[in-house]
C-alpha cells in the first residue's frame, strides 16, 4: 500500500498520494493543511474510508452525504435538471407542489425515512381518484429513480409499490361529440367556430393551436396541410397534419378578415373549456352526458379520433393522424364507443342468422310428422342418433338384472319380483306415440 504526504515546492499546503489495494493508479488528492501531522490524519482517514468502501463495509462517500441532505434540497435539483430538459411549466409545477405536500404527510425530511408501506399508509387515507393517487405515485418515483441514477439513492424504495385500480373509478371521463353535435356547434358559435373545426378535424391540441402561426398553415399546396412544428408538440416532433377542404376555407377566410398576414392565427387566443361549455349551451348539447361524461375542449381530439374510426380509417393511420406512438391509446381511449355504429354493424349479421321458430318446427315435424313410423334421423341437443321409432319401448331403460341384484342385496331397491310387476305394469304399447315421457311415479 502507498500512502505518503508532501509540500509541493512553492506551496505551503500539503498533498497526499494513495494507492488502494493492488491498484497500480495512483491518485493525488489536496489536503488543504499546513500542519503535517493533519495532513497525515486525513488522508490515512481517506484510505480507510475507500478501502472499506471496496470492501462493501460502508457506503460511498455520495450516497452517504445524501443521506444527511434533506429532501427538499434534492427535489429542487431535481426541478432544476428536468427544466433545464426542456419540461413545461404545468409539469413542473404539478411535480414541485405534489411531491411537497407527500414529503409534508408522510413526514419525510430525510432519505432514511422513506419507505414503501409509509406511501401505501398514506395513500389509503386519501379522497382523490386513484387516477391522481397513480400521479403522485409516479412524481415520486421520478424522483427517486433520478436520485438512483445520480448516485443519491441506493435503490428507488417505491419501486414496489403497485398503481391503484383505475378501471371503472375514473371521476371525469370525457366523451366525444356526434357528428350531428359538432356541426351544430360549429353553425352557432361564431368566430370561435374556426379553432374548434381545427381541433376536431385534425387532432391539435388547445396548446398546440394557440402557437399555431400562419407560416405553418400551407393551403397553397395541391394537397394543404399543417406543418406542427416540433417546440409546439406534445411528443416534439414535427409533425404534417392533413387539412380538410372547408377547414382551408375557414383559414383562408379568417386571414382575409385579419389586418396583419403574419404572427399567430388567433392573435386573441383560442377559447377555454368554460367558454365552450357556454357554446354548448347555447346550441342545446349536454357537457354532461346521462352517463356522466363530460365534454371540455380535448373532447375534440376525442371526437377527431371517433369519426376517423367510424369513417374506415386504418388503425395505423389513424395512430399517425393522431401522433400517437401506441394504437392502442388510439383505439381505447380516444375512441369514443358509445359513438361507433354497434348496432348497424351488428344487423350485418341478420341474413345468415338462422330462425329460431324454423328449427323448432323441423324438430317437431321429426316426431309428429307423417313419416314419424319410419327410421329417421331425430334431432336433438346432442349428437343425431338413428332410432326406429316404431320400436322404441321404455323396458330399454330398465337395468340389468346383474345390477338389480347388486341394489337389492344392499338394501336399497324392493325385492325382484316387486319391481318387475311394477315395471311391466308401465310398459306402454306400440300404438302410443313415440318418445313417451317416464312418469312411473313408483321408481321415482
Amino acid at each position: 500500500m502507498l500512502r505518503f504526504v508532501f509540500k509541493p515546492k512553492g506551496s505551503r499546503v500539503f498533498r497526499g498520494r494513495y494507492r488502494i489495494g493492488n491498484n497500480p493508479q495512483i491518485f493525488d488528492v489536496p489536503l488543504h493543511t499546513d500542519k503535517r501531522h493533519v495532513a497525515e490524519a486525513e488522508l490515512r482517514q481517506l484510505v480507510k474510508e475507500l478501502e472499506e468502501e471496496k470492501l462493501g463495509l460502508i457506503k460511498p462517500r455520495a450516497l452517504r452525504d445524501a443521506t444527511y441532505r434533506p429532501l427538499v434540497e434534492h427535489l429542487a435539483d431535481f426541478i432544476a435538471d428536468i427544466s433545464a430538459r426542456g419540461r413545461c411549466r404545468k409539469h413542473l409545477s404539478h411535480t414541485k407542489s405534489r411531491l411537497q405536500r407527500l414529503f409534508t404527510d408522510c413526514n419525510w425530511r430525510f432519505i432514511p425515512e422513506i419507505s414503501a408501506n409509509g406511501f401505501v399508509k398514506w395513500r389509503a387515507q386519501q379522497t382523490f381518484s386513484p387516477k391522481t393517487a397513480n400521479e403522485f405515485l409516479g412524481h415520486a418515483n421520478a424522483l427517486f429513480n433520478w436520485m438512483e441514477r445520480n448516485e443519491r439513492l441506493e435503490r428507488n424504495p417505491l419501486k414496489i409499490v403497485g398503481k391503484s385500480e383505475t378501471r371503472g373509478k375514473e371521476r371525469y371521463v370525457r366523451r366525444a361529440l356526434t357528428e350531428s353535435e359538432l356541426a351544430t356547434l360549429i353553425q352557432k358559435s361564431g368566430k370561435r367556430a374556426l379553432p374548434y373545426m381545427l381541433a376536431a378535424y385534425t387532432g391539435l391540441r388547445r396548446g398546440e393551436i394557440q402557437k399555431l402561426t400562419w407560416e405553418d398553415v400551407h393551403w397553397d399546396q395541391a394537397r394543404p396541410y399543417i406543418l406542427a412544428r416540433a417546440s409546439t408538440t406534445k411528443n416534439k416532433k414535427t409533425a404534417v397534419l392533413p387539412l380538410v377542404p372547408p377547414l382551408v376555407e375557414g383559414l383562408k377566410a379568417w386571414r382575409a378578415r385579419q389586418q396583419n398576414a403574419s404572427g399567430n392565427v388567433f392573435r386573441r387566443g383560442v377559447p377555454t373549456t368554460k367558454m365552450l361549455l357556454k357554446d354548448l349551451a347555447s346550441s342545446r348539447i349536454k357537457g354532461v352526458d346521462e352517463h356522466g361524461r363530460h365534454v371540455d375542449f380535448h373532447s375534440l381530439r376525442h371526437t377527431f379520433a371517433t369519426m376517423l374510426a367510424n369513417a374506415g380509417v386504418s388503425p395505423r393511420v389513424a395512430m399517425e393522424l393522431m401522433r400517437h406512438s401506441d394504437m392502442r391509446l388510439t383505439a381505447k381511449t380516444y375512441t369514443d364507443v358509445m359513438n361507433l355504429p354497434l348496432f348497424g354493424e351488428l344487423e350485418k349479421l341478420y341474413p345468415s342468422i338462422p330462425s329460431l321458430i324454423a328449427s323448432q318446427k323441423s324438430e317437431d315435424s321429426c316426431l309428429e310428422g307423417p313419416n314419424s313410423d319410419q327410421n329417421t334421423f331425430c334431432k336433438t341437443n346432442g349428437p343425431a342418433v338413428a332410432t326406429d321409432c316404431k320400436q322404441a319401448s321404455m323396458t330399454e331403460d330398465v337395468p340389468s338384472g346383474e345390477d338389480v341384484q347388486m341394489a337389492e342385496g344392499g338394501g336399497f331397491e324392493p325385492p325382484l319380483g316387486l319391481r318387475l310387476g311394477l315395471i311391466s305394469s308401465q310398459v306402454p304399447s306400440t300404438t302410443q306415440p313415440p318418445f313417451p315421457p317416464f312418469t312411473c311415479d313408483c321408481l321415482r
